[in-house]
């Protein structure tokens, strides 16, 4: 896909893959990290022209996963997957340079859905039960958790300069909250 200067969008090509993607980011210019469900394993990478790779770490559940049952994003600096199980109301963190990981598991967690991270290394996880978004630090650390007044939040991104914070709701709301993120 490009963007041109007045916010045309042109599809640059489709490609085809041999499972259901739930959650997508980039892991590099060509490559996507992506969340699978009805599929194991639960995250694969694919590229541009096609080629798919299964994502394989120690700490990362091997099971298949329902609609809407887990996500994952992609941190490269320092190339670690986020990964998500709202039944385990677990957050894994797994570095793939190094083979090490964290599984994180709090009561402000509960059924984690979509996460992110900030250029300064925070990254945001949507905590659907509680109705908040956790905070945590790149050693998995809970930092806190920020009431976002929404109900089930399930997406959430940041701004490339970490100013800001965007989520939005799973449950049939119609609103995106944008909010300033304060260091």
């Amino acid at each position: 896909m490009s963007v041109s200067e007045n916010s045309t969008i042109t599809m640059l090509k489709e490609i085809t893959t041999t499972f259901t993607c739930d959650s997508i980011s980039l892991l590099d210019v060509d490559t996507f990290m992506v969340g699978t469900y009805d599929h194991r394993p639960p995250v694969c990478t694919i590229d541009v022209d096609g080629n798919e790779a299964e994502v394989q770490h120690k700490l990362l559940p091997d099971k298949t996963y329902t609609f809407c049952a887990s996500a994952c994003s992609y941190i490269p600096s320092p190339e670690t997957i986020l990964f998500t199980d709202r039944a385990q109301h677990t957050v894994y963190m797994c570095d793939i340079r190094s083979g090490e990981g964290r599984v994180i598991t709090n009561d402000k967690i509960r059924a984690p859905r979509g996460m992110c991270a900030s250029s300064n290394g925070c990254v945001f996880v949507c905590s659907n039960y509680s109705d908040s978004i956790v905070q945590l630090s790149l050693r998995g650390d809970v930092l806190m958790a920020h009431d976002v007044g929404m109900y089930g939040p399930r997406a959430i991104s940041v701004s490339t300069d970490g100013s800001r914070l965007v989520v939005s709701s799973l449950h049939g709301q119609r609103k995106i909250k944008l909010f300033n993120i304060v260091h």
